[in-house]
């Protein structure tokens, strides 16, 4: 069977060595190809960085933490984490996962917020789902 392998190979030497010697696509596009690698090493770079953040506030343990761990389990981004910590610091200092209990806080920033207020409708609404 070896034998026969060889033989089969050695019948399309001619097909595989023109394979390889047209590269032009790579060598054509190598800027685009190399420019999308680097995007997509970024993204995932900025990707785990933020995790990576988000896990080590929410490990510790104190009141910001368990604000933290609450909007990792809420899959919050960064604008609703912002937008909940100005929400606590003006109702609730000392413990900012009050905001998770209580939709009065939120209620409260919708009808002080002024341009803002509709984002903190949308919040109010995903968090308690009204």
């Amino acid at each position: 069977m070896n034998i026969d392998f060889w033989f089969l190979l050695a019948g399309h030497t001619d097909e595989v060595s023109r394979a390889f010697r047209n590269r032009s696509l790579l060598q054509e596009n190598w800027l685009l190809i190399s420019g999308t690698i680097v995007i997509g090493v970024v993204w995932l770079v900025l990707y785990l960085w933020e995790n990576l953040q988000l896990q080590r506030k929410a490990n510790t343990d104190t009141p910001q933490g368990l604000f933290y761990d609450l909007c990792k389990t809420h899959r919050l981004n960064r604008a609703d984490i912002n937008y909940l910590l100005r929400a606590s610091t003006t109702h609730c200092q000392e413990q900012p996962a009050m905001v998770f209990i209580d939709p009065a806080i939120l209620h409260a920033c919708t009808s002080q917020a002024g341009a803002d207020a509709r984002y903190y409708e949308l919040l109010e609404e995903r968090l308690f789902r009204k």
